[in-house]
């Protein structure tokens, strides 16, 4: 879901409210993520191809086109989703990605492959596509991040309960406090 979540806000957007502006973010993300090691968010950074940016965007983008409706309890898009599937296919064929049993697997070098790195997170939604629980996948309602309900009961609400949670409670008390 991080992936999906890699701008400030979905409901009310802000002018400036991409966080992929640059290589170097791109990287930054993949570190803080876990999805990659230093040396390989360091290659990551290393990539000089200027589509190769907007090519993360639109994995972003396919991904949340086909988790936000889930989030909802609706079907999911079928042409993102196929975005996916074909982004994930090709690197496959080509060899760019290898699997370490069921999970893709980068060699070093491939981290400085744009296609290789696109089609990883082609691939890691399409595994979570296929592998996380339905009805614990939630959209926030304050900023439409989406997120995965692990609270044992199953009724957490937001995002994260130090910034949407603690911003709604907040306002919800200025509003009482003002009546």
């Amino acid at each position: 879901m991080d992936l999906s979540n890699a701008v400030f806000d979905r409901r009310v957007p802000a002018a400036d409210n991409e966080l992929f502006k640059s290589v170097r973010d791109v990287a930054n993300w993949f570190s803080a993520s876990g999805l990659a090691d230093d040396r390989q968010a360091q290659a990551v950074a290393e990539i000089a191809d200027g589509r190769f940016v907007e090519g993360v965007r639109e994995m972003r983008e396919a991904s949340f086109q086909v988790f936000e409706p889930i989030a909802a309890g609706k079907p999911s898009a079928v042409e993102p989703l196929g975005l996916l599937f074909s982004r994930t296919a090709s690197s496959l064929a080509a060899g760019s990605i290898e699997l370490d049993g069921t999970r893709p697997k980068l060699a070093l070098a491939r981290w400085r492959d744009p296609d290789a790195v696109t089609a990883l997170l082609a691939m890691l939604s399409i595994e979570a596509f296929f592998t996380l629980p339905r009805d614990r996948l939630h959209s926030c309602p304050r900023c439409g991040w989406l997120f995965l309900d692990t609270s044992r009961g199953g009724k957490r609400r937001w995002c994260s309960m130090r910034t949407c949670g603690n911003r709604e409670k907040v306002s919800r008390h200025r509003d009482h406090t003002d009546v």
